[in-house]
Order: structure tokens, then sequence, then C-alpha cells
């Protein structure tokens, strides 16, 4: 299970020892249980969707948006404490804690708060695609029956499509859609500059230091960890794009859609609009709940002010150089 090395996070955002152990232990208890009562042989009414796209490329607003103002189905913070039993999970919100409308749009690099915000559920993935840390693994042995057997299951306790901010799974896209052909990916992606810097924030606030290196881990990994840090962050994001772009060809193009954050912040009504069509073609349609606002604030840093902008900027150069360019079209 990914524990995001709670030692080296900062006091901040490190995790409660005590909470983690009695939610484990819940889990342990649940589990068995909840083995009993999955529903073998599903078909595949309904398809998860998942968002996609470099850390700090805009994922959880996204996430944000369709949980705010659409009916699809999403994993709260307080379904999230039930990775071993996600059935009961949702039961137990859907008695306690129903849906309500709007969002606070609020979260610390990625992390939400209140029982109605959305959740990584990074422990559940972990475990479904047995990961031991947020490192690319093409080849990796991952029960894909368990994996259907799983998420249809969750998907008809909601009645509804899923959306799930995925990070794991993009790594494993083309497995994904010959278990489940109907899922939906939803690529995002921020200029790259100012993801990068993004990055740097996150390695300082959530680590302490702009040295070590924050979540997802490329291919090229080994060689990123022995350049400056400039270069990591800058690797970071075009590894990542670069490989999301490969897996996403093996995917029918109607069910992919492909949004900057800058346009998702510029016109969110128009982003919700484009995945109701995406779902309408799988026969799985959503609908709006709750108005949607006329744009958000983007959040965008003055180039002006970052000591490292000009060695970012050749990095990126660099990298385009030797790799070429990341084809979105």
């Amino acid at each position: 299970m990914i524990k995001q090395i709670e030692l080296e996070l900062t006091e901040r955002f490190r995790k409660n020892p005590e909470t983690e152990a009695f939610l484990a232990k819940l889990n342990k208890i649940l589990e068995p249980y909840q083995e009993e009562d999955y529903i073998v042989d599903l078909p595949e009414r309904y398809p998860t969707v998942h968002v996609i796209g470099a850390p700090r490329s805009g994922t959880t607003l996204l996430t944000q948006l369709l949980a705010a103002h659409t009916d699809i189905g999403y994993i709260n913070n307080l379904i999230a404490a039930f990775w071993r039993a996600p059935i009961y999970g949702i039961r137990l919100s859907a008695q306690v804690a129903p849906r309500t409308l709007g969002s606070s749009y609020q979260s610390e690099f990625g992390r939400t708060k209140g029982i109605h915000e959305p959740h990584e559920f990074g422990y559940f993935w972990s475990e479904l695609l047995q990961y031991q840390e947020m490192r690319e693994q093409r080849d990796k042995l991952i029960d894909w029956e368990r994996v259907r057997l799983v998420l249809t299951n969750m998907t008809y306790a909601f009645e509804t499509p899923i959306v799930f901010k995925s990070f794991l799974l993009a790594w494993h896209i083309g497995e994904m859609q010959m278990t489940l052909p109907k899922t939906c990916w939803i690529h995002i992606r921020r200029d790259p500059l100012q993801n990068a810097i993004s990055l740097l924030h996150l390695r300082r606030n959530l680590l302490g230091s702009i040295e070590k290196w924050a979540s997802l881990k490329p291919k090229k990994f080994e060689m990123l960890k022995q350049k400056p840090y400039w270069e990591q962050v800058i690797g970071q994001v075009y590894f990542l794009e670069r490989s999301y772009l490969e897996k996403l060809r093996a995917v029918p193009r109607e069910q992919v859609l492909s949004v900057t954050y800058e346009q998702l912040c510029l016109s969110p009504d128009s982003v919700i609009k484009q995945i109701q069509h995406m779902l309408t073609l799988q026969d799985a349609p959503i609908q709006t709940i709750a108005p949607v606002p006329g744009a958000f604030s983007e959040q965008r840093y003055d180039v002006n002010q970052i000591p490292e902008i000009e060695k970012l900027q050749m990095s990126w150069q660099s990298l385009i150089d030797k790799y070429g360019p990341l084809d979105y079209s």
C-alpha cells in the first residue's frame, strides 16, 4: 500500500497514525464480508471515467466540478475510508451524508476537506493494482478480472458512471480498455512551465524541500533523479504526458476527452457538456444537478518571480529537441 512516505511529509500534511491504524483495522474486519457481497459477472452497464494528468495539472479541480454539478458517482472523503469495502462506503455515505450541491473548490495539493469533497482513493488503487510506490510499471502483473469485479459492483451501487482521479491506472490504459471497454478518459494538461513551478511548490510544502521527489515517478525516473531539481520537475511533466499520449492511442476517440487547465478555468460549463456527450455515446448519460460556475480563477504564477524560470525553459526545450514535441492532435 502506498503511504506517500508519511515520515517524510511535513507535519502539516502528516496523517494521524492512530486514525490510520483504526481505519486499517476496520477495513480488515469488513473485507471478508464485502467479498461475500460482490456479485460476479455483472455486465458493464455504466462506464468508469478516469481523470488523468500530471500532478498539479488541474485533476482535483476537474473532479470537484463533476462531483458538485452532475449526478455522476464519485468517491468522497467518507467513502474513501472504506478502501477494502467500497460498496459499504458507498451505501453508508448515501444514508448518513446524502449528496449536497456545490463545492468549496478548495484543496491542498490534491487533499480536500469535508465529507462531500472528492478523494483520490489512493489506498484503494494501490491495493487493487498492487503498487507499493507511485512509479510507472508497464509490465506489472495485475488481476484484471478482479478490477472488473470490483469496479462493476461499485458502478451498480451508484447506479451511475463513476469518476475517479486515476494516477496509477493511467499507466495501464490499454489493459483497462480491454477489461472494461466502455471506460472513458479525461486527459487534462497545463502549461508545462506553470505545471513544473507548481510541482516545486508541492515539494516545498509537502516534503519541506525542493530537492525531494514528490508524487508520480515516470519511466525515466532513474535518469531524472540524477538531474538537478528543475530538470526533475520539467522532466516529470514531459515524460508523464508522453506516456499518457502513447497509451491513449489504444482508446476509441469518442471515449477520450482532452482538455487544458486553462480551458477548464475559462469555461467549465463547456467541459461538462463535452463529458456529458462522451457518456451519452456510451448509453450512460449524466445530468447537471446544479448551476455551473461561469469561470474559475486560474492559478498562474508570475514567471518573473521564479528564480529557476530560465533553467526550466531551457530544460523543456532540451527535452523537445531530444525526444520530440508532445503530439496532442
